[in-house]
């Protein structure tokens, strides 16, 4: 470890090859295969001994990679959890390679000053006060679980009487919400859409209030969204 000998040399050759050849080519056309099929080809890839760097590679380029979708496609629109651009996978490379750690400004400087960046960016964007901040994450369900623990956090500081926490939002809210609540143990206040499918202010500011007279559960955070994964 920790050496570039020549098998690594050799291996990095093999990987820039292979990665070059994927960015410049149409993305593939891959789909999912069962668990039992892949193990009938690939067998047990965790061995004492190790496959090696290449062999591994090849596990990867030849059956592991064909059944994965590829979300670089054009036309593909579901289930975004990068940025699959070629500019974007180049410097995931150069990340990679440069072995960084960007959880705080003590090992990151560089990485969370960009990360910031890009965030202030997107705050002016949306018209966000000064105050706003954040942090990028890997997706939608760990984005939603964040927010959430966020607003928890602040409404303990104004209502520390609470017996009970609550998320109010829609019966179409994605299933991501549901996840959270359980992780957070906190309870989940349902309120139905109207006939144009949509969450109106009245219908929520009422369930609130039925909730919060009945005891010293007390709704945190309301879930609403331009629209909805879950159709």
């Amino acid at each position: 470890m920790h050496e570039f000998t020549p098998e690594v040399e050799s291996l990095a050759e093999e990987i820039l090859t292979y990665s070059l050849e994927r960015l410049k080519s149409d993305p593939p056309l891959d789909g999912p295969r069962t668990e039992a099929d892949l193990f009938r080809e690939v067998g047990n890839t965790i061995t004492a001994r190790g496959l090696g760097g290449s062999e591994a590679l090849k596990v990867f380029t030849d059956v592991l990679a064909k059944a994965c979708i590829s979300t670089d496609h054009p036309r593909y629109l579901a289930f975004i959890p990068s940025a699959p651009s070629e500019f974007a996978n180049l410097f995931d490379l150069v990340v990679g390679a440069s072995a960084l750690y960007g959880g705080s400004w003590q090992e990151g400087a560089g990485a969370v000053f960009a990360e910031n960046q890009a965030l202030q960016w997107l705050i002016d964007l949306a018209g966000l006060p000064d105050s706003a901040g954040g942090v990028f994450v890997q997706g939608g369900t760990i984005g939603n679980l964040s927010a959430l623990v966020v607003a928890r956090a602040e409404a303990r500081k104004k209502f520390p009487d609470a017996t009970r926490w609550v998320i109010a939002c829609s019966e179409e809210s994605h299933s991501s919400i549901a996840s959270a609540a359980n992780v957070m143990d906190v309870d989940i206040l349902k309120i139905a859409t109207r006939n144009d499918r949509k969450l109106h202010g009245d219908d929520v500011a009422r369930e609130i209030d039925a909730l919060h007279s009945m005891g010293t559960s007390r709704v945190f955070a309301v879930v609403a969204t331009a629209g909805t994964t879950n159709l």
